[in-house]
């Protein structure tokens, strides 16, 4: 039933290319910000035998840093999408964010980084395209608790600036509210 919810809600798509691509990419960078890939091991074969599956065999190297650690798994991802999604929403500084990604998930690609950042603001701006009016909806709301706060307290500037916006969101007010001045 949990899956049944999560696919119901969209948070994982069994094939989302966005989560392989951040799941495959290269755990560091050099100086300019260029992915770092570890260099394959030279080959050495016996004389009369080949490898049928060098990866089986490792044949491959990983950096010092990543051998300890194993590549998220899709809820980890997702989760850690969800949370770029939370920063971005507080309006954290990238420096902020970078400081806490390293400090949760042992992140030190920023190139990585930069990608799930990517697919974070990708999905906020998906979000918003499709429940828009949900969104307008609380604006609305809010902006007249705010209304209703300020002439309580006698704020009369702040109350009609609130009524303004509110005007402009529901699309009551077209035209600028003061007539240009000049020639």
């Amino acid at each position: 039933m949990r899956v049944a919810l999560m696919f119901a809600l969209g948070e994982i798509t069994p094939d989302d290319p966005a989560v392989e691509l951040l799941r495959d990419s290269a755990p560091l960078e050099d100086a300019d910000g260029n992915p770092c890939w570890p260099e394959p091991a030279p080959e050495e074969r016996p004389k009369g035998r080949r490898k049928r599956n060098p990866a089986a065999e490792g044949a491959g190297h990983r950096f010092p840093g990543q051998a300890s650690s194993k590549r998220p798994t899709r809820a980890e991802v997702e989760q850690r999408i969800a949370q770029l999604q939370f920063w971005l929403a507080q309006r954290l500084p990238s420096s902020d964010i970078r400081d806490q990604a390293a400090l949760l998930w042992g992140m030190t690609s920023y190139c990585t980084l930069k990608k799930y950042l990517r697919v974070a603001r990708a999905r906020m701006v998906e979000e918003l395209v499709e429940d828009r009016l949900v969104h307008q909806a609380e604006a609305i709301f809010s902006l007249q608790d705010v209304a209703r706060r300020a002439a309580d307290a006698e704020q009369f500037s702040a109350a009609v600036g609130a009524h303004r916006v509110l005007a402009e969101i529901t699309g009551m007010l077209r035209a600028p509210v003061k007539p240009p001045t000049g020639t």
